[in-house]
């Protein structure tokens, strides 16, 4: 089951980066990049509004999955409501905040855009926010009870949807207006998407008003998982903000193209464990405490054994990557995906105990962790940008994220009772043979130089996954670091014994 919901959650992950990374090109050459930068500046500013929210939309699914192993469906329809109401509430504030802000950022960006034209834009995006968190508290009901095939069918059918609608609004104008209502027009329709999951899956009736002590132990929970969410907005979100603002608006839209590999690639390796908040919190529920350690130790190897070479594979192929994907390299966008795609791959590690910890409901291990790398990313930023420009958002950022990574894997050993010889044991094997393999390609890069066109890119991209994917496949099957569905198929591990017990992951 937890194989399969992994599955569906990493599908329609892979379909939303796919027709995001096919928009970009057509956005770049339609738009400009000024726009571009804006279209990611405004949409970074909506994302901060999820703040507004507590938390309570990232922690639905988790407690959904508590109550279900309880076996009470009052409150998992009481979940559901409370979603919609913190969405509700949070749109409306947020909608007005934009309006007031639009003067400010059309004198600040200096992309040509107009107050009215701005404010468009703004509403647009805090529309777009406002939509997909309606279709998420839906969706947490699906996720909860671990039945994750059908809202992420409806999640690939919404990208595909918004893809159209972005396409003919890209066909029909060159204005960043016509795009933004498009999109948002598209996150509209996802919801309906979702209703009727909600309403295959569950009995009327689907939704419940929370009463104060359910609001209030969701809240008190979602408090610490928002510091997480601030976090990933500061280590993404916040350096767009600080580039357009201390550096110039071509620069962020840079960043962004930069981000957008980068988060694809962290999002798939994420995806690796996207399933497991609603299956630790039933296991723990059920069993006990004791599973934590267990799954620590098997599910840390297998993400990583799965991510790893991702994040390789990204950073030693980047020049290529992007002119492949975008005909050239947009400012220094192979080193900015370079630089934080190996500060992302330390961080990975981290991926299995956040989620145990979130899981075991302690949500302040990781919050505490979170609030530390979030401050230590702003004050390197804001110290280095004047200095730096680029380059010193871009190292603050990679000294913030790698640091922080580690010392969050120190605290949650202690907290669980385990040490250093867990993490080395499961994190070891796959780092050592994925950056083995990855030294060859990110040297020829270094020789080879960005390509001169994209069938050349393209060609050479394809030779390089092709080689990585079948060396890491092989001989990451030998030492026994990948899920038995994903393994080479005629190969055994290399440990005896382990075999039997790792098919059953």
């Amino acid at each position: 089951m937890l194989f399969k919901n992994t599955l569906a959650q990493t599908t329609s992950m892979v379909v939303g980066y796919v027709c995001s990374f096919l928009l970009a090109p057509v956005m770049l050459s339609r738009l400009g990049l000024s726009n571009f930068g804006v279209w990611a500046v405004t949409g970074a500013l909506a994302t901060y509004a999820g703040l507004l929210d507590l938390g309570v939309g990232r922690s639905l699914a988790r407690f959904v999955a508590f109550y279900d192993a309880s076996g009470d469906e009052r409150a998992m329809r009481e979940c559901v409501g409370l979603g919609l109401v913190a969405v509700t509430v949070v749109g409306l504030a947020s909608a007005a905040v934009a309006a007031a802000l639009a003067p400010t950022l059309a004198d600040e960006l200096h992309a040509g855009l107009s107050t009215g034209d701005m404010r468009i834009v703004l509403l647009s995006s805090v529309a777009i926010y406002t939509f997909n968190g309606y279709s998420s508290s839906l969706n947490a009901y699906a996720i909860g009870i671990r039945r994750m095939v059908p809202p992420n069918i409806t999640a690939s059918l919404a990208s595909l949807v918004n893809f159209g609608f972005s396409i003919a609004a890209l066909a029909t104008s060159t204005s960043l207006v016509h795009y933004a209502v498009a999109n948002a027009a598209a996150s509209f329709v996802s919801i309906f998407m979702a209703v009727v999951v909600l309403t295959r899956l569950a009995r009327a009736p689907y939704l419940a008003l929370p009463s104060l002590r359910r609001a209030k132990e969701i809240l008190s929970f979602g408090l610490k998982n928002q510091l997480v969410w601030i976090a990933d907005l500061v280590n993404f979100e916040t350096d767009k903000v600080v580039i357009a603002l201390l550096v110039d608006v071509r620069a962020a839209g840079a960043y962004e193209i930069g981000a957008r590999v980068v988060g694809a690639v962290r999002s798939l390796g994420v995806m690796s464990v996207s399933a497991m908040i609603p299956t630790a919190t039933a296991a723990i529920v059920e069993r006990g405490r004791s599973v934590v350690g267990e799954m620590y130790r098997r599910y840390t190897r297998l993400s990583t054994g799965v991510a790893f070479p991702l994040f390789i594979l990204a950073a030693a192929g980047s020049p290529f990557l992007l002119v492949a994907w975008l005909g050239d390299v947009p400012g220094n966008g192979d080193e900015i995906v370079t630089f934080l795609t190996l500060a992302y791959f330390v961080n990975m590690s981290t991926a299995v105990p956040m989620t145990l910890a979130m899981g075991a409901g302690e949500p302040g291990v990781v919050a505490l962790n979170s609030v530390i790398t979030a401050a230590l990313n702003l004050v390197f930023t804001l110290a280095l940008a004047p200095l730096l420009g680029l380059w010193g958002v871009i190292g603050g950022t990679f000294a913030a994220i790698s640091g922080g990574s580690l010392l969050f894997v120190a605290r949650f050993q202690r907290r669980f009772g385990l040490g250093w010889r867990d993490y080395r044991a499961a994190v070891a094997g796959p780092a050592a043979l994925s950056l083995a393999l990855g030294v060859p390609l990110a040297l020829f890069s270094l020789v080879a130089g960005a390509p001169d066109g994209r069938p050349q890119a393209i060609a050479v991209t394809a030779a390089m996954t092709a080689y990585y994917a079948l060396a890491y496949w092989i001989l990451a099957t030998r030492i026994d670091c990948l899920p038995g569905k994903l393994r080479f198929p005629w190969l055994r591990p290399r440990r005896a014994g382990v075999a039997a017990q790792s098919a059953r992951s």
